[in-house]
């Protein structure tokens, strides 16, 4: 997990949407919202980035 402003170095992680853990080896990410620290599983990452996509229009052709 996060420890402060640092990373600690466990190999098992927490994510902060749906509580799994997860390893090193299975991927994931943690960084900050803010001030507030959030780890993501790889599947809540996946899922979260392509929903940015589909909000934000990525990937359509503009209509000419």
């Amino acid at each position: 997990m996060i420890d402060g402003l640092d990373h600690d170095g466990g190999s098992e992680h927490e994510c902060s949407l749906c509580s799994c853990e997860y390893t090193d080896e299975e991927g994931g990410v943690e960084g900050f919202f803010g001030i507030i620290p959030v780890a993501f599983c790889p599947n809540c990452f996946v899922s979260m980035c392509d929903m940015v996509e589909q909000y934000m229009g990525y990937g359509e052709e503009e209509d000419e």
